[in-house]
């Protein structure tokens, strides 16, 4: 069984656009403000800091804490791992990476997000995740695109 989920979206914006947006760890907090209450860095550190942890809070009330992993502006890429859950999480850890890759047609941007879980994640919460990923892309494109 796999243990990945994986969206992926065009953004009809050039990838220097998307990717200014992106590459800062707290972009949830700027783009996914139907689901996102807050997105803050940790200790004061700057959101393109490798091993700075951020906060994120849900509107739901749920919080969790990610550690930035990588990133590169030379491969417009970004990953982080799951470090803590306030309600508990379904899975012992994962890691998520957020990659921008330019489509040379029309100048804009495929986005490709994709999370790998533990081994003691279920079918079920993978497809949760992997609908979710799909609505949250759609939701960061409209916000770029306003």
């Amino acid at each position: 069984m796999s243990t990945r989920a994986r969206a992926s979206a065009v953004f009809p914006l050039p990838i220097d656009q998307v990717w200014a947006a992106l590459r800062d760890f707290t972009f949830p907090g700027q783009l996914l403000g139907s689901t996102i209450e807050s997105c803050q860095m940790e200790e004061g550190k700057s959101g393109d800091t490798v091993g700075a942890v951020r906060t994120t809070t849900w509107k739901s009330g749920e919080k969790q804490s990610h550690r930035l992993l990588a990133l590169s502006d030379l491969d417009y890429s970004t990953s982080w791992e799951l470090l803590m859950s306030e309600q508990p999480s379904e899975v012992n850890a994962y890691i998520a990476t957020l990659s921008c890759t330019r489509v040379t047609e029309n100048n804009s941007t495929l986005v490709t997000w994709e999370i790998e879980f533990s081994a003691d994640c279920t079918g079920d919460l993978i497809s949760f995740h992997q609908k979710g990923l799909i609505t949250n892309l759609a939701e960061m494109r409209t916000s770029l695109t306003a």
